[in-house]
């Protein structure tokens, strides 16, 4: 399985791939925080799952989305809300994500993620 993380916060975006990594050790996590260096690693690895943050380097999350989903539709994308927030889920549903999660993502939260999004987990 492959996953990718967007996250201008390299701090952030390291603990989650550290996290999705404790949880399935055989994944393996690309990590961007550029918007056109996200675009084009999705475009070059098709990743079965795309966590996004809230924002990307000044890109709200549902707009790099929607532009991801241009790129390639068969990778399943989380976005990531730094609290909830009904307006912004609506907005990351309405751009595509396949599921909404509340950051940090916790291991509860990454299982959900994995299983509901790429259709399972060996792990």
């Amino acid at each position: 399985m492959r996953v990718v993380i967007v996250d201008q916060n390299l701090k952030a975006g390291r603990t989650l791939a550290a996290a999705v990594e404790q949880t399935l050790p055989s994944v393996v996590v690309l990590l961007y925080a550029q918007p056109h260096e996200a675009l084009t690693g999705i475009e070059m690895h098709s990743p079965d799952v795309t966590f996004v943050a809230p924002s990307v380097d000044g890109v709200p999350g549902p707009e790099f989305l929607a532009k991801a989903r241009a790129v390639t539709e068969e990778t399943r994308y989380v976005g990531m809300v730094d609290a909830p927030d009904a307006d912004t889920s609506i907005a990351w549903i309405s751009a595509g994500a396949n599921i909404v999660l509340t950051r940090p993502v916790d291991a509860l939260g990454i299982r959900t993620a994995l299983r509901q999004v790429a259709g399972g987990i060996d792990a």
